[in-house]
């Protein structure tokens, strides 16, 4: 039977607490698995694990964004391949029938959970620890801008909101804030002088939005223009318009009430990167 050890633990008590129902899952399948009849074993197994991805990705995924985690966005597309995979499991043992349930079947589900627990959380989740987990200094000052001459650009038709994320920039270290009330003008800014180092838009901005922004950015013949990073802030949970503006071209999609302490890592993470 396995165990949620130390190498598979993030340090986030929502986070460990999925993965240990996903170990769970994992022990229920081997301990029925070798039963005669095990149609029913793959059946609850496939349906468990659907029904636990879409959950715990989603909470896993809101939290990630939470803290600002850089890599979030590569997470968004690994979970949707392992959701697309089992669903395409089930439809091939259960729907279309295309693959017979034998000893064949079992080895492919273990597999497939191997995959998951080994290939995804050990290799793939362990590299958020150190921003989704509780800080070990939770007084410590947050990561200042690694460059002293680095402009940004705020686009966000809420003054007051506007006002304290350029107030946070400056505090960061950055050396200009260019701010516009709109997707338009900050548009229009993007390409003037100075051109941004990054930019955070709201995603709901007005006539032109975030999603609408990323395309023009990323459509540019200027390479400078197209490489800038695009922080867009939204409190949606809607998985596909989520997938939609990273299609478009955003860096990462992330909530209004994110943590600031990250924020400084972030952009030096994205600037550097």
């Amino acid at each position: 039977m396995l165990e949620l050890t130390d190498d598979l633990r993030i340090g986030h008590p929502v986070i460990d607490a999925d993965h240990q129902r996903l170990i769970e899952i994992i022990n229920e399948f081997l301990e029925h698995s070798k039963a005669a009849d095990n149609s029913q074993v793959l059946h609850e197994t496939l349906k468990s694990l659907l029904a636990y991805g879409r959950d715990h990705f989603s909470r896993e995924e809101r939290i990630q964004r939470q803290c600002l985690y850089p890599l979030q966005p590569g997470h968004f597309h690994e979970h949707k391949a392992l959701l697309d995979q089992v669903r395409e499991i089930a439809r091939a043992y259960f729907i279309a029938k295309t693959k017979p349930l034998n000893e064949s079947s079992v080895l492919e589900v273990n597999e497939l959970l191997k995959a998951w627990l080994i290939g995804h959380v050990k290799k793939f989740d362990t590299g958020m620890r150190d921003w989704v987990a509780p800080p070990k200094d939770p007084d410590a000052a947050p990561e200042k801008l690694a460059s002293h001459d680095l402009a940004a650009l705020v686009i966000d038709s809420d003054a007051a909101r506007r006002g304290r994320l350029a107030d946070l920039l400056t505090g960061l270290g950055a050396a200009r804030v260019l701010q516009a009330e709109d997707g338009i003008k900050g548009l229009a800014m993007a390409f003037g002088d100075p051109v941004p180092d990054f930019i955070i838009c709201d995603l709901e901005a007005e006539p032109l939005d975030g999603s609408a922004l990323a395309g023009a950015l990323r459509g540019s013949n200027k390479a400078y223009i197209a490489r800038i990073p695009l922080l867009l802030l939204s409190d949606t949970d809607d998985a596909d318009l989520i997938q939609k503006v990273m299609e478009a071209g955003a860096t990462g999609l992330y909530p209004k009430a994110f943590n600031p302490k990250n924020l400084g890592r972030l952009l030096n993470h994205l600037v550097k990167g």
